[in-house]
């Protein structure tokens, strides 16, 4: 299974997502300031990470690579399944919940933030995932729960919580990357997690591929292997 797209239809946390029951490598072109990332994920565990070619293994340097690429990730992806004796394995990571803890403390480029009128709805599972959220934000997740249960947009938001539109936006976006809410779809609510991802996943395996991934792949892996990374 190989799956393409482009961060300019679809963010980083939405693509892990979508990969959590799979296996293989996520290679991403030029996705930051012209940088190649390459993820190794078993299962949603994060299995190693590389950089241009080169493995990044400190655990300061990898959460960074990760708030980075949730902050404002550019260009295309490629996701190919591969068996988990194939995968470089530095770590064993559990990506979701990494990127859970990294979302307060990210900073958000505006131009990621949604559209004030872009309404958004709870994931059904949301509740079990409250206590790995950062304190700051499980308070402001009980303050505004009831209403995007129901579906609310920022500017609902904004209005309902007291708060600036720009922080009912932030809000918002740190709450989809955490994986506690969805954006409605043009046919409606999305009514299970389960459906989000077939509709996703329909949507990038479709994608047009990206006609220089393969050369730099397997340029990279080359690369690894010259240096002992792999």
């Amino acid at each position: 299974m190989a799956i393409y797209g482009d961060f300019a239809d679809h963010t980083f946390p939405d693509v892990v997502k979508v990969l959590q029951r799979h296996t293989g490598t996520l290679f991403l072109q030029s996705a930051l300031g012209g940088r190649s990332a390459e993820l190794h994920l078993h299962r949603g565990e994060l299995r190693a990470l590389f950089m241009d070619g080169f493995p990044v293994r400190e655990a300061l340097r990898v959460q960074d690579v990760l708030r980075q690429l949730m902050n404002g990730a550019t260009g295309t992806y490629e996701f190919e399944a591969m068996a988990p004796h194939e995968l470089t394995a530095h770590f064993s990571l559990p990506l979701t919940q990494v990127l859970r803890s990294l979302v307060q403390d990210a900073h958000i480029d505006e131009s990621q933030l949604p559209h004030e009128s872009t309404r958004f709805v709870t994931v059904p599972d949301a509740e079990a995932h409250v206590p790995s959220l950062p304190v700051t934000l499980q308070g402001a997740w009980r303050s505004v729960a009831p209403l995007l249960s129901r579906g609310g947009s920022a500017a609902e938001l904004a209005q309902a919580a007291f708060i600036s539109l720009d922080e009912a936006r932030l809000m918002l976006f740190r709450l989809r990357a955490a994986g506690m809410v969805t954006p409605y779809r043009a046919a409606g609510v999305v009514s299970s997690s389960g459906q989000a991802t077939a509709q996703f996943e329909s949507q990038v395996v479709t994608a047009a591929e990206p006609e220089k991934a393969g050369p730099v792949r397997r340029f990279l892996n080359a690369l690894r292997r010259l240096t002992g990374g792999a």
